[in-house]
């Protein structure tokens, strides 16, 4: 038996080839670790304004590559890239006030209903 005041440390267990394994592996990483290195490499010692003009540029080549074939085929410059977004303003634009017009028929035929008062699309009250 050993004394309580025994200042005795187990020692410590040298690694086995079964103990250095990794219980579980982990699949590869979906984008890579070299690409967010390879960034950071690339860029780490430049002005801001440079690191902001590449991106602009890798920016408006990947956007142009990918959603290129839905453009107007035309030469707008800088803002061709917003043509999509302009398309999509106007249509929005368009529905929500066709919404509208609708809303305000109804709700001016049940005003004209609950009052008496005739009104667009309601027949005319009885003399």
């Amino acid at each position: 038996l050993r004394s309580r005041n025994s200042t005795h440390r187990p020692e410590p267990q040298k690694p086995t080839a079964r103990r250095a394994r990794m219980s579980m592996s982990l699949g590869p990483h979906p984008v890579g670790v070299k690409f967010w290195t390879s960034l950071w490499r690339e860029n780490k010692d430049l002005p801001y304004s440079q690191i902001h003009t590449k991106f602009e540029n890798w920016y408006g080549h990947a956007f142009h590559r990918k959603f290129g074939r839905y453009f107007y085929a035309h030469r707008a410059g800088a803002l061709g890239i917003t043509a999509p977004l302009v398309v999509f303003a106007v249509g929005f634009k368009i529905a929500t006030m066709y919404y509208g017009t609708l809303r305000d028929l109804g709700a001016a035929t049940e005003s004209a209903k609950a009052y008496g008062t005739g009104g667009y699309k309601t027949n005319p009250t009885p003399k």
